[in-house]
């Protein structure tokens, strides 16, 4: 399939350089008839040879126009258009020589240029039916000029030659016999030559496909090669294997559902892009039932620049990634070592204030009886627990991360929720809230509830870090395959040393923060497959954007 490709891509080449050559024909055509009839006045009966030149042009146009068309088609069609090209222009320059002195113009042996022109352009058995068919329209003209059939005209220059005082007799059987098989035998050997010339340039083209298909074949990445069409023309063994996939893929559309998923979503999106030439490589994780697919699209362009294919290598990355979730099991132990280590700090000083103050409620209950002072200790008591609570929820979220539970969700719809949870909140700080929601954003594969407190810590921080009278903007948008959320506050900012840290767990920059709440946030968004960063300017304002890939989230979801 793919040598069968690459051939047809050379056979439209070739054919478009004989569309290009037409036209310098039929433009030397007009000229040539208006030079030999005006000026040398070796033609008097023209109209025949405009005519053909304008239907030489025409069907020079519609040929042109019908090329976009060969792209679309098989090997053999193709091979059939450009034999019936070739047999229209055998047909008009046998009409031409005809009309303009038959077997007494000289340019009678162009006969033989289009006999060379076919042994190019088509394989060795059609290139001696156009040599037969050619020999037949040869002799078709010999045979209506000899017995006078259709009117015929000669040249006036030989009209007017004369050999031993007598007319020159063009009309004599040996030199038409002579004619007919002098350029019938020129054109068969000028064939024969030719096709052998083809045969050996095919063949050391085959050698160097063979060297190429032997390498591709034994790689040990799967390789796609995705022509012009989007069409599936070949591919290797080891795709076999990591696609599941038997080799009849082959000929089919990359959005075929059987191999959809293998080749990528937005596959169709990536070759857009290497049409325009605005990219020619480019990289994608992909989720499949089997495991896990690492993809590389490479654009082929030929010579002059124009897009002829994809090659896509297709990796299985499913061991790796069960080595990289065994490595962040690991690191999360570690991690919980570190925070074992920090629960402790942190439930020691609220446990000794809880301690503290119910001895001394006890006391101040028995000794003086009921007073406003023990509702304020009990109060205290209640506070410290309520802040030993918190913390302990956060280190549990952050060590048994839940499993997710997505379903098709808006999350403009999630935003809007918030707000209004948190209109008092806002209301009582003063600040100037600006929500602009784009209306075409798609739903997403979302866990509402883990989501919806990702973004609630977002907005808190946002709250903490600006005093009275700010300004909080929070906006939706959907551009190429991403919806991206952004958050800005008019708060004090961070610096550049902090905001590189704000993600880790247990960093904070408030005295009484976990230093969980960020890090839980970015790791609720990354699990959905979403990415989040953070720009500040420090002392004016702070901007957290959140990106959600659409058609491609995947979820990661425990075995």
């Amino acid at each position: 399939m793919f040598k069968e490709t690459l051939e047809k891509a050379n056979l439209i080449e070739r054919i478009y350089w004989l569309i290009c050559l037409r036209w310098f024909v039929t433009g030397g055509l007009f000229i040539t008839t208006y030079v030999v009839s005006s000026v040398f006045d070796v033609v008097t009966w023209v109209a025949p040879l405009y005519i053909i030149g304008i239907i030489l042009g025409i069907s020079n146009a519609g040929f042109l126009y019908y090329r976009k068309v060969l792209q679309t088609k098989n090997y053999a069609f193709v091979q059939k258009h450009a034999g019936i090209q070739i047999m229209l222009d055998l047909f008009l320059f046998t009409c031409l020589i005809y009309f303009a002195g038959g077997v007494e113009n000289p340019f009678i042996i162009y006969f033989l240029f289009q006999a060379i022109i076919a042994g190019i352009l088509l394989e060795k058995k059609y290139s001696y039916l156009q040599a037969l068919f050619t020999i037949t329209l040869l002799a078709l003209l010999i045979s209506l000029e000899y017995y006078s059939v259709i009117p015929h005209q000669h040249l006036k220059i030989f009209s007017d030659f004369a050999l031993s005082g007598e007319q020159w007799h063009w009309h004599s059987d040996e030199y038409m016999m002579g004619i007919f098989f002098a350029l019938a035998s020129t054109i068969f050997i000028s064939v024969y030559f030719v096709t052998s010339i083809m045969d050996k340039l095919r063949k050391s083209r085959d050698d160097v496909l063979f060297e190429i298909k032997s390498t591709v074949e034994n790689m040990s990445e799967g390789v796609v090669f995705i022509d012009s069409n989007d069409k599936v023309t070949m591919c290797n063994k080891t795709i076999e294997k990591t696609w599941g996939k038997n080799r009849n893929i082959i000929g089919k559309s990359i959005k075929d559902t059987n191999i959809a998923p293998y080749v990528g979503v937005p596959v169709s999106d990536i070759i857009k892009k290497f049409r325009k030439g605005i990219e020619t490589s480019q990289h994608q994780e992909i989720k499949t039932d089997n495991g896990y697919l690492y993809n590389t699209y490479c654009a082929v362009y030929d010579n002059n620049g124009k897009y002829w294919g994809t090659v896509l290598t297709s990796h299985d990355i499913t061991e790796r990634k069960k080595l990289e979730r065994q490595l962040l099991h690991a690191e999360s132990l570690a991690t919980i070592g570190e925070m074992s280590a920090k629960v402790a700090h942190e439930i020691k000083n609220p446990l000794s204030s809880i301690s503290l103050n119910a001895e001394l409620l006890y006391d101040e209950i028995n000794s003086n009886g009921y007073k406003k002072e023990s509702e304020d200790m009990i109060l205290s008591i209640m506070e410290e627990v309520d802040r030993l609570t918190e913390i302990s929820d956060e280190y549990l979220q952050f060590a048994r991360f839940p499993i997710l539970e997505p379903k098709p969700t808006s999350i403009n719809d999630i935003l809007i929720e918030l707000t209004k949870f948190l209109r008092e909140e806002i209301t009582h700080r003063g600040i100037v809230l600006r929500e602009d929601y784009a209306d075409n954003v798609p739903e997403l594969p979302l866990d509402k509830n883990q989501i919806k407190r990702a973004f609630l810590n977002i907005l808190k921080n946002s709250f903490d870090a600006m005093s009275k009278n700010g300004k909080l903007e929070i906006s939706t948008r959907f551009r190429g395959n991403c919806v991206e959320i952004a958050i800005s506050d008019t708060g004090s900012g961070i610096c550049k040393k902090e905001i590189l840290k704000i993600f880790d767990p247990f960093y904070s920059t408030k005295d009484n923060g976990t230093g969980l709440g960020l890090a839980l946030t970015q790791k609720t968004i990354e699990e959905h497959g979403g990415e989040i960063s953070c720009k500040s300017i420090e002392g004016v304002c702070t901007k957290t954007i959140v990106s959600f890939p659409f058609k491609t989230t995947k979820v990661k979801i425990d075995d």
